[in-house]
């Protein structure tokens, strides 16, 4: 494993495999990765995503938008139930690990796009255990188990496959951000009839800044703007090259809702209280596209969750600073629950 910097102290290199279930755990278990893809300049976007889980299955999916159309792939293949640190890969969409928390390549070969990108650690690791009241994740699961993210970068080619742009390979040089989680996610059967509403659930964007990266997790119903809850459930961190530290508080707001459908939001805005107590306002002020993620229990038919993931560039008001990166908000109930 790479030095150039230091693991949090809760993890270790085999962190970056699948964890076997706590004690007690029953039914669905398994370990999340979620890494960003956003190049204004090759003008693609996009989220990679996987559900391995316990149960002999696992769900390989990434989602693009690529000169402003999305693109967007999903395969749930057999997966041998015990843990183990991979690659992982359904045949087209490929996982691994070369070297834990500092390299991880991803290359697909499918018919509409293909690509090989390298990411590589641009600031250490944040352990959301480290968090200034604790991982805000564990209060949503019984058997939440860990949590980590850290600020990558980039690199690589992208092939379009199909469409106007047909035959054409773009480099791949931008900011990236990942997480990975081990939970017993959607493991517990919803309620039996589900409402109506657009209620927003958590805010969590990834803002990507030419010193520094910022990650935020709350509740837009526990944090309002201008008034902070010191008790609410909040994660994240801000890194640079000295090191990763849990941020203070945060609240959000979203802007711009056509319709007012949040679900169809255009625009976001932040409160940051950054580990030296500076609070910070950051807004987005572009919005490049938005994609879906498919997340279900083990019935493929039922949706469990609506999570957004917004590409967008950002601005922190007070430094003028500017970056790109993902806004990703989830709204409740879930519509439509059922796919057929």
């Amino acid at each position: 494993m790479g030095d150039r910097f230091d693991l949090p102290k809760g993890l270790t290199a085999a962190d970056e495999g699948r964890h076997a279930p706590p004690a007690g755990a029953t039914g669905i278990f398994g370990d999340t990765l979620w890494v960003s893809m956003v190049d204004p300049e090759a003008n693609v976007f996009g989220v990679l995503h996987w559900h391995l889980t316990n149960q002999g299955f696992g769900r390989h999916e990434c989602y693009f938008v690529i000169d402003g159309v999305q693109q967007s792939y999903a395969l749930r293949a057999p997966l041998d139930p015990e843990p183990d640190a991979g690659p992982w890969t359904d045949g087209t969409l490929t996982y691994e690990v070369v070297d834990p928390f500092e390299h991880i390549r991803i290359t697909m070969d499918g018919p509409r796009y293909g690509f090989e990108l390298d990411f590589t650690a641009r600031f250490a690791a944040f352990d959301y255990h480290d968090s200034v009241r604790g991982d805000p994740l564990a209060v949503a699961f019984p058997f939440h188990a860990g949590h980590y993210e850290q600020a990558m970068n980039c690199t690589g080619t992208f092939e379009i496959r199909g469409g106007p742009a047909k035959g054409e390979r773009r480099e791949i040089n931008c900011w990236s951000h990942r997480d990975h989680t081990w939970s017993d996610r959607f493991a517990e059967e919803p309620e039996w009839q589900l409402g109506d509403g657009n209620l927003p659930g958590h805010f969590w964007p990834s803002i990507q800044l030419p010193d520094r990266h910022i990650n935020v997790f709350g509740f837009y119903f526990q944090a309002e703007m201008g008034a902070a809850n010191e008790e609410a459930s909040i994660g994240g961190f801000e890194s640079t090259e000295k090191g990763s530290r849990p941020i203070l508080n945060a609240a959000a707001e979203i802007l711009d809702t056509p319709e007012d459908n949040v679900r169809d939001a255009q625009a976001f805005r932040y409160e940051i209280t950054l580990p030296d107590g500076e609070i910070i306002h950051v807004r987005s002020t572009r919005k490049h596209g938005q994609i879906k993620l498919w997340l279900r229990g083990e019935n493929e038919l039922e949706n469990r969750m609506d999570c957004y993931e917004a590409f967008v560039d950002w601005e922190v008001e007070e430094t003028g600073e500017t970056g790109t990166g993902v806004a990703e908000y989830s709204v409740f109930p879930p519509l439509p629950q059922w796919l057929v």
